[in-house]
């Protein structure tokens, strides 16, 4: 439901906008309060909270409240809960098939739901030169978070990867400043140690940048940027390519917008990687050695 409600957010009137935007900054929690407690929270009227529910196609209140319910549970799920029959897989290509289907469609829901304008407001703040740029990841994301560490590194300085081993972290929590970035990944099921890093760089006046799925990480309550990536697989998995595919969404924004100063900055690199290069171990391999003068001595 966040990711809908996300999509939406320019079509609601700027009172069911105030509705949207609180549920979103704590989701799901807001909505699973009474409807005055929510309206109270979102500085507006119970028929206003009433009139927003309406527009997500449900019939009450009470029924807004069980699909949250329902969403709380899928995000505890584990891949035991959703492992499927053998027969569900399918077989053979039908399965090769499914799972395709399922990755292209992730990764077109995923592009989709940022808007332009929220695209350009993340990719200014991780191309400024004035704000460093920290990636962080949990168990199975930290694999996307390094991805976009390496490649945000080549463009342009000051970034730097947060390291899997929580029990260091602090280390890198000290060197966070006010104005700095967190690009964080958090999908189900989130982790307490990466929500206290997320807090902690929030305490420090980090600007956090959340990419999840859609159903949200806590982290989301702390960010200026949410991206909720869809998860779907016809398997015991979820699925991060959609995690994967707005890292290179965010990536190919950085190369256009600094332009020149990257392409400056990849030249310089290229030229210092030359001298560990297989290629030029291989043709140093190929030169003949030059003969000694004396028999026994040290070559010139």
């Amino acid at each position: 439901m966040s990711e809908r409600v996300r999509r939406d957010l320019t079509n609601y009137t700027a009172a069911e906008r105030r509705v949207a935007q609180s549920l979103l900054s704590d989701y799901p929690v807001a909505g699973l309060e009474t409807v005055a407690r929510f309206a109270h929270r979102a500085g507006t009227s119970g028929p206003t909270i009433l009139r927003f529910v309406s527009r997500l196609g449900l019939k009450s209140y009470a029924e807004f409240q069980n699909r949250l319910r329902g969403e709380v549970q899928e995000r505890l799920q584990g891949p035991l809960a959703r492992y499927p029959s053998r027969r569900s897989w399918g077989e053979g290509s039908k399965l090769q098939e499914r799972v395709g289907s399922a990755q292209c469609r992730n990764i077109e829901r995923a592009v989709r739901s940022v808007s332009p304008e929220e695209y350009a407001a993340i990719t200014e703040l991780v191309c400024d030169p004035r704000r460093n740029v920290f990636c962080l990841g949990g168990r199975f994301t930290q694999m996307l978070a390094a991805y976009f560490h390496h490649c945000l590194r080549e463009l342009r300085p000051g970034v730097r990867l947060v390291r899997e081993s929580s029990a260091s972290w602090a280390d890198y929590l000290l060197d966070v400043q006010r104005g700095d970035v967190l690009v964080v990944f958090d999908f189900r099921r989130y982790q307490r140690d990466v929500l206290e890093f997320a807090s902690g760089a929030a305490t420090q006046g980090a600007d956090i940048v959340l990419i999840t799925d859609i159903w949200n990480s806590p982290i989301a309550a702390q960010a200026a940027h949410v991206i909720g990536c869809p998860v779907e697989m016809p398997t015991a998995f979820d699925s991060a390519i959609g995690g994967l595919a707005m890292a290179e969404v965010i990536v190919a924004g950085a190369v256009e917008r600094l332009g020149g100063r990257a392409r400056k900055r990849i030249e310089t690199l290229e030229t210092l990687r030359r001298p560990f290069h297989l290629e030029s171990t291989l043709s140093m391999g190929t030169r003949k050695p030059e003969k000694n003068r004396k028999r026994g001595g040290l070559a010139p």
